[in-house]
């Protein structure tokens, strides 16, 4: 993926909740890579063809004026208790009429595919997509092609097709920064556990693209010693801490610091590391800002988590949903960054629009951004935390 910068402008006029001053331009850094695991992308299966639906609107029938967002998986903690009610808060926000289906496809790409397609026969006119499978995901939108339908990818990259727009963040400078934060949090010599997410995933490959553009040489002259890394399918807590296990193992617990690639990994690595009396005694990260992983953070085992807002992420949608059913293009400013979604040597090289948000490190010294922008209460974040910690007295 190439990722283009541009000024960086606010949408202005607009009622609700005040948006976060974002930070600026998305970095200019090259993102070009092939990683061997890509090669397993493909179709995912039908064996987990689980399906919840939810929607807004009880009828069979959907007139014009329907969004459908689909939603990879249920294990990913934020999908359903942040981005969905979110989404669907500013499109009432912004279209009271709006109706609005929420799928989620249990990490089968056939199974988001039947979703897509059900929803276009139901009349969605916006499709929202947040891959399974950032290759067969071509498919939703050639199909919503041909219906006239624009498909926004939102958060995952969907290659080699007809995108209208992006919205979400930039996991290639997401990972830059957890790995420039593990290089200041470790010293010369310590063994960094690498474990990264799910290989069919574009945003894992992006993030992962990331970090070992910052750790690669560190890693290359013997200044830090890499352990791993390993890929955890569907971001799994279970299955990262099954990895984690096996690193200790391997190690005889000789690990200085744990490069976790979202807060459910990381989760599955504290475990771990409570097995063997590491947890809190050496850094572990992790993206996404989980009420779990934050309440971790507050406990001194999880060292810090990757907040974006997603408030923000569900807003911008939103808007493009908006000015998409009403046939209008977004406003000049709107967009901070574009990506080409080309992938492989048959790909078609594509410039989608990107309206990106700011990443900021959470930790327990700044756990109040976490409360100022109402993502969780203070109450909520101290649930259960003892109260001599310091944010919670």
């Amino acid at each position: 993926m190439t990722i283009l910068a541009k000024d960086n402008k606010h949408r202005q006029g607009l009622t609700g909740p005040k948006r976060p001053r974002r930070r600026g331009p998305i970095s200019t850094a090259g993102t070009s890579f092939l990683v061997a695991t890509m090669a397993l992308l493909g179709s995912v299966g039908t064996a987990k063809a689980a399906t919840a639906r939810a929607s807004t609107n009880k009828s069979s029938v959907y007139p014009a004026g329907t969004v459908a967002e689909l939603f990879p998986d249920n294990t990913t903690p934020r999908w359903m208790t942040e981005d969905a009610p979110d989404f669907k808060a500013w499109m009432h926000k912004l279209d009271p009429h709006a109706k609005v289906i929420i799928d989620v496809a249990d990490e089968s790409a056939s199974t988001q595919l039947t979703q897509a397609q059900a929803a276009l026969t139901e009349g969605a006119k916006v499709l929202v997509v947040i891959a399974v499978d950032s290759v067969a995901a071509a498919k939703i939108v050639t199909d919503a092609q041909a219906d006239h339908v624009p498909v926004i990818a939102y958060t995952r990259e969907i290659y080699n097709a007809p995108v209208k727009y992006m919205t979400g963040d930039n996991p290639y400078e997401i990972g830059m920064t957890l790995g420039n934060w593990i290089i200041a949090h470790t010293k010369t010599g310590d063994r960094i556990a690498v474990i990264a997410g799910s290989p069919t995933d574009s945003f894992a490959h992006l993030e992962y693209s990331g970090y070992m553009k910052v750790l690669g040489p560190i890693f290359k002259s013997g200044a830090r010693k890499e352990v791993g890394p390993v890929w955890t399918p569907e971001w799994d807590t279970s299955a990262a801490h099954s990895e984690m296990a096996a690193f200790l193992t391997e190690t005889h617990n000789n690990i200085q610091a744990v490069l976790a690639s979202n807060d459910s990994t990381a989760e599955g690595a504290i475990a771990a590391l409570q097995s063997v009396g590491l947890a809190g005694k050496i850094p572990v990260t992790g993206i996404d800002a989980t009420l779990a992983s934050d309440q971790l953070i507050l406990k001194g085992l999880q060292s810090m988590s990757v907040y974006r807002p997603i408030n923000e992420e569900a807003h911008l949608t939103a808007e493009l949903v908006v000015d998409l059913f009403k046939h209008q293009a977004p406003p000049k400013g709107f967009f901070n960054g574009s990506v080409n979604n080309k992938y492989g040597p048959h790909g078609v090289s594509r410039i989608i629009p990107l309206a990106g948000v700011p990443e900021t490190v959470i930790t327990a010294a700044n756990m109040g951004q976490l409360v100022k922008d109402h993502v969780y209460t203070k109450a909520q974040l101290c649930k259960g935390i003892p109260s001599t910690v310091a944010f919670c007295k």
